[in-house]
């Protein structure tokens, strides 16, 4: 396995800016915003007051290049070289990682399973993306 791994930085950019389009509108009221809000127990306003927005979608769009970066490496890794091949392990990364570390955390943290859906149905619509993104920039 070779340690530097070759990645294309233009590709997770554009991750990262889907991702945040995207989630624009998974969390609008026009598909699950309402139904997020209630699932938190917070008004738009509620969110309005808890911090900056240049903030919140700053460190968002940083954490998407992340998951972007190292979903690259992966690939590279296992020398997926389909689109179909990278969807495959983007919906494993999911699986194993986002999806079962949700799930663990709203056991115990007693969260709702319709939040956990929305949520970790998002996550799973961007990293089965990524794997599009990806793959097609290989």
């Amino acid at each position: 396995m070779t340690v530097l791994a070759s990645v294309n930085y233009f590709a997770i950019l554009v991750c990262g800016v889907v991702a945040i389009g995207f989630g624009y509108l998974w969390y609008s009221p026009f598909l699950f915003g309402k139904l997020w809000l209630q699932e938190i127990d917070q008004s738009e306003e509620d969110l309005k007051r808890r911090g900056s927005l240049i903030r919140i979608y700053g460190l968002t769009f940083l954490g998407h290049l992340v998951m972007a970066y190292v979903l690259a490496r992966i690939i590279s890794y296992t020398n997926s070289t389909t689109v179909i091949e990278c969807m495959r392990l983007s919906f494993l990364c999911w699986l194993g990682f986002t999806g079962a570390t949700m799930l663990v955390n709203a056991v115990y943290e007693r969260k709702s399973i319709r939040l956990v859906a929305v949520d970790g149905g998002y996550h799973l619509i961007v990293l089965l993306v990524f794997g599009i993104i990806l793959g097609s920039f290989q």
